[in-house]
């Protein structure tokens, strides 16, 4: 390194995104995909509803599915994918505290949480975008959840999601 000088280091980004369903996470992560293919990085999205669709959203198969997401989150940390994206709803914040613990264990990710949309969307509105198999009554169970997530730290804290976590055995967990 030559002195005056800071060696630029690229940072790599694990983004969180969360949403009720039908807001455009999906879209959205495409489209930030995109934006860092152009730049010659490496991006990649991971949603536990590629597992979902191939089980055809039988609930007996949700707690799987978001464990192989979680695994898959865990391998890309570890190969050091440029932008890793977590599309799911991530509406309570013990779904998130997983990924934001991975991402911090790792070291070198810049976590961030992007909540869509930012202005409110109905119920119904949200319902007709929806591509997946999911009945409207759902959609506001998933709204009554919702909770509010001010930083990575609000969720690294939260007392529930610590110990809902701590005993997990997923080899993302297991020190």
């Amino acid at each position: 390194m030559t002195r005056g000088r800071r060696q630029s280091q690229r940072r790599k980004k694990l983004i969180i995104l969360r949403g009720l369903p039908g807001v455009g996470k999906t879209t959205r992560a495409k489209n930030l995909c995109d934006e860092y293919a152009r730049l010659g990085l490496e991006a990649e999205i991971f949603s536990t509803d590629r597992y979902h669709e191939s089980t055809n959203y039988t609930k007996g198969n949700f707690q799987r599915n978001h464990q192989r997401n979680r695994e898959d989150v865990f391998k890309a940390l570890n190969r050091g994918v440029d932008l890793i994206i977590v599309d799911n709803t991530n509406i309570s914040l013990w779904e998130m505290w997983p990924y934001i613990h991975m991402g911090m264990r790792q070291g070198d990710y810049y976590i961030t949480m992007m909540e869509l949309p930012k202005n409110y969307i109905s119920i119904n509105k949200l319902y007709s975008r929806c591509r997946h198999k999911i009945p409207k009554r759902k959609f506001r169970s998933f709204e009554a959840r919702w909770e509010d997530a001010y930083n990575i730290w609000h969720v690294l804290n939260d007392s529930y999601s610590i110990n809902r976590w701590e005993q997990c055995e997923e080899e993302w967990n297991v020190q």
